[in-house]
C-alpha cells in the first residue's frame, strides 16, 4: 500500500519524536552515579522515578505576609507559617536513593572522606534489600514556620501502632499491605522509615505487572501524603528498583 503525499508529513514528525524519546537516556543513566554532581543527585532524591515531592502551601500566610507589607500592623493571631512545606517521599530500597544520598555525602565532604566511611557508603550504596521495601520520608522548607515544625514532630514522635492502619503501598487490582514496621528520622538525615514486606506467599508483591506503586500515609488530618510510583519507570541497570 502507497501512502499519499499527504499522510507522509503527519507521519513524519510523529516518527521523530518517537525516536527521540527510545535514543535519549533519562539523566541517571547518562553516567555513572559516582561522577552525578550534587544537583544530579538532588534530581534523583526530590524528582525522579523513586524519588517525589509533595509541597503543602499556606495560601493564608502568604495573605497576611502580603498584607504586612503593604502597612498593616496589627499583631498576627497565629504563629507564622512557611509558604511552601516540602515532604519528600523516598524508596529508600532503590539503589538509585542510596546512591544519590551517598554521591551528596561525598560531594560535600570535598575529598576528605575517611577511608573507612567511603567503605560504609560503597556498601550502603550497592546493598540488596531482599526482605523488605523501605519508603523515607523528610520534611523541609526553604523559611521557617510552625507548619515546618509541625511536620517534623509527627514524623520524630510518630510510630508503629500509630501508622499501622493509616500507611501502605498498593498496586494494581487494588492489591494492598499494610506497614510492618515505622522508624523516627535518624541523625543520618535520611528521614522517618517506612518499612514494608517485600514478599506476600513468598512472592514478590511488587513487579513490572504492578503496573503503578502507590504510597499512601496519613501523618494527620492536614497531612496525607499520597505518591505515586510507574514500575515501568523504575528499571535501573536492568533491574526494577523499589
Amino acid at each position: 500500500m502507497r501512502l499519499s503525499k499527504r499522510v507522509l508529513p503527519l507521519i513524519i514528525p510523529g516518527l521523530v519524536l518517537l525516536l527521540f524519546a527510545i535514543s535519549t537516556p533519562a539523566q541517571w543513566e547518562k553516567k555513572k552515579y559516582t561522577e552525578w554532581t550534587e544537583k544530579d543527585a538532588t534530581k534523583v532524591l526530590n524528582d525522579s522515578p523513586w524519588g517525589r515531592t509533595l509541597t503543602f502551601t499556606s495560601p493564608m500566610e502568604q495573605f497576611r505576609r502580603a498584607a504586612t507589607g503593604a502597612g498593616g500592623n496589627s499583631a498576627p493571631t497565629a504563629p507564622p507559617q512557611a509558604l511552601q512545606l516540602n515532604f519528600r517521599v523516598r524508596f529508600l530500597s532503590a539503589k538509585p536513593i542510596r546512591q544519590a544520598l551517598a554521591r551528596i555525602i561525598e560531594v560535600k565532604s570535598k575529598g576528605a572522606i575517611k577511608e573507612d566511611i567511603a567503605e560504609q557508603l560503597k556498601q550502603f550504596s550497592s546493598g540488596e534489600f531482599l526482605e523488605i521495601i523501605v519508603v523515607a520520608v523528610t520534611a523541609d522548607s526553604v523559611d521557617t514556620g510552625s507548619n515546618v515544625n509541625q511536620a517534623l514532630a509527627l514524623l520524630s514522635q510518630g510510630s508503629t501502632a500509630k501508622f499501622t492502619n493509616n500507611a501502605f503501598l498498593e498496586i494494581k487490582g487494588g492489591k494492598r499491605i499494610f506497614l510492618q514496621e515505622y522508624q523516627p528520622p535518624r541523625p543520618d538525615g535520611f528521614g522517618a522509615r517506612f518499612i514494608f514486606q517485600r514478599l506476600v506467599e513468598d512472592k514478590p508483591f511488587i513487579t513490572m505487572e504492578s503496573e503503578e506503586i502507590h504510597f499512601f500515609a496519613e501523618l494527620s488530618g492536614q497531612y496525607k501524603l499520597d505518591r505515586r510510583f510507574k514500575t515501568k519507570d523504575m528499571m535501573y541497570e536492568g533491574k526494577l528498583e523499589y
